[in-house]
């Protein structure tokens, strides 16, 4: 029989900025690495954002607040808001954040494996993926 084991962070809310983000970003462990799957709350002040990178594991990210958008390689792109669930596959290359008007907090669950963290998302790059993710939020709201 397996056991249930009751985790808690004592790190608190750490700021983050630099080598992985663009912008500045609160993180918060909520579940540290265990069994292979980890689980952080993370929180993007508006146009802050994730390097690209990719997970060995693969990554579900669960939209809680604010309003944001999540990119892949090959150029997909999902917008993300409080209640929405986004899959990375493994190995799937991505970057998510926040718009640029707009703070976004989701939980982000690293399902296995390690992170690889790859080149910073340009600023053209991010500007054309949130005119994008605009027009396809327009087109839901239509």
């Amino acid at each position: 029989m397996r056991s249930v084991r009751i985790v808690s962070s004592d790190a608190g809310v750490e700021t983050r900025a630099g080598t992985i983000f663009t912008g500045t970003i609160w993180g918060e462990v909520l579940l540290p690495p265990a069994d292979g799957a980890t689980l952080n709350r993370i929180t993007f002040a508006p146009g802050a954002r994730t390097f690209w990178h990719r997970h060995e594991g693969g990554q579900m990210l669960i939209g809680h607040a604010g309003r944001g958008l999540v990119v892949t390689r090959s150029g997909a792109i999902t917008p993300i808001a409080a209640g929405v669930v986004v899959h990375a596959c493994p190995d799937e290359e991505h970057w998510h954040g926040a718009l640029p008007d707009a703070f976004l907090t989701h939980l982000a669950c690293q399902l296995g494996g390690r992170t690889v963290w790859l080149e910073e998302v340009s600023e053209h790059d991010y500007l054309r993926a949130v005119e994008q993710a605009l027009t396809l939020e327009e087109t839901y709201a239509a």
